[in-house]
């Protein structure tokens, strides 16, 4: 049906009787049994959490939407901080750019690819570039300050 990890997740909590189709925007349209009234949901983020180097080339590297790629770590007390924030922005921009997560202990070669010595590492990148970077917890008007310099190179 889908190969979005995230849409796998979120279909399995829906009951299949209530499930009608699966549009190719990616938005979830459904019914209640014996109903005739439909709910369109709002398009999914695209967010989604690295696996390989060939899915961060795909998924990153080749994409032409503006990526947010948040290398973090589950150790990382300042890198959980910053993780909501960058969802929330992704949520709050849906359609305009996307948010890679990397784990910073799974991926060694994308860390000296992107020279990451320190995190949580934010990158912006857009068809294959870094545009901006930043690394440590900064504020919230530094992130979108960030964002918007991101989201401004994609309107070029």
């Amino acid at each position: 049906m889908t190969s979005n990890p995230a849409m796998c997740k979120f279909l399995q909590r829906i009951p299949v009787r209530s499930l009608l189709s699966i549009s190719t925007q990616g938005q979830l349209v459904t019914a209640s049994p014996g109903s005739r009234n439909f709910h369109q949901s709002e398009p999914l983020m695209d967010i989604f959490e690295i696996q390989n180097e060939d899915e961060f080339k795909n998924k990153v590297m080749r994409n032409s939407l503006p990526v947010i790629v948040n290398f973090h770590a589950d150790w990382c007390e300042p890198c959980h901080s910053l993780r909501p924030l960058l969802k929330k922005i992704a949520t709050e921009n849906v359609g305009q750019l996307h948010l890679a997560e990397v784990l910073v202990d799974e991926h060694a070669e994308l860390l000296q690819a992107f020279e990451v010595t320190a995190v949580p590492a934010v990158l912006g990148i857009h068809r294959g570039m870094v545009i901006e970077k930043f690394v440590g917890l900064v504020t919230h008007k530094e992130v979108k300050g960030f964002v918007e310099k991101l989201l401004h190179k994609n309107s070029e």
